[in-house]
């Protein structure tokens, strides 16, 4: 399945279960989305996303 797809899956699973918080229920499957992405550019990009001030 294509890193597109698997994160719209994911993000009706969350959804669907009608538990999740309105906005950081979703953030684990971007950042999935955005890891398998960065991972075919040159160089590799990573996704961090809470970062430390």
């Amino acid at each position: 399945m294509n890193p597109l797809a698997t994160y719209f899956r994911n993000l009706y699973e969350i959804y669907s279960t009608g538990t999740g918080v309105k906005e950081t229920s979703y953030y684990g499957s971007l950042e999935t989305l955005l890891n398998d992405v960065g991972k075919t550019l040159k160089p590799k990009v990573r996704c961090i996303i809470n970062l430390k001030n």
